[in-house]
């Protein structure tokens, strides 16, 4: 919840910025790069970001392009922050963090040939996984299994 909440005192900032343009000599990537700046300065300092004026590397750069240069600075850092939300809510199953109890389930009823894979021993040995990891889970026992010359049932 900070990081919307830095995004969104940031995106204020950063388009009190966009208001100042003027006539003189206009460097678009200078003034990207100063509003990059302030706008990851604003992001860092959360709710206690104040608001700034326009960098001078802004000066002379049109409205129009200032309020694009701002438009990409937001939906980057937005993009970011959904991503990184994403990725942190988002569990990375490996084999090393199945229970022995469960990477033994999954190894019987990967060789099993008889068609009778026991589903409720495999809940209680993996029940607490999401059907993600629990795929993820069987992916990475499989590949362990060839690894090791084992064939698994058909």
């Amino acid at each position: 919840m900070r990081t919307h909440t830095a995004l969104a005192v940031a995106a204020i900032t950063l388009l009190a910025l966009t208001g100042c343009g003027s006539d003189t000599k206009a460097d678009p990537a200078a003034c990207k790069a100063a509003m990059t700046k302030a706008f990851d300065e604003a992001i860092a300092a959360g709710n206690e970001a104040k608001k700034s004026k326009s960098p001078a590397a802004c000066d002379g750069v049109d409205n129009k392009t200032l309020q694009r240069i701002a438009g990409e600075l937001i939906g980057d850092r937005a993009g970011k922050a959904t991503e990184e939300a994403t990725e942190s809510a988002a569990p990375d199953v490996t084999t090393a963090q199945l229970s022995d109890e469960c990477r033994a389930w999954i190894e019987d009823a990967l060789l099993d040939t008889s068609g009778n894979i026991d589903a409720a021993a495999g809940y209680g040995a993996c029940g607490a996984m999401s059907q993600e990891e629990l795929d993820q889970a069987v992916e990475d026992v499989t590949d362990d299994l060839v690894e090791r010359g084992a064939t698994t049932a058909p």
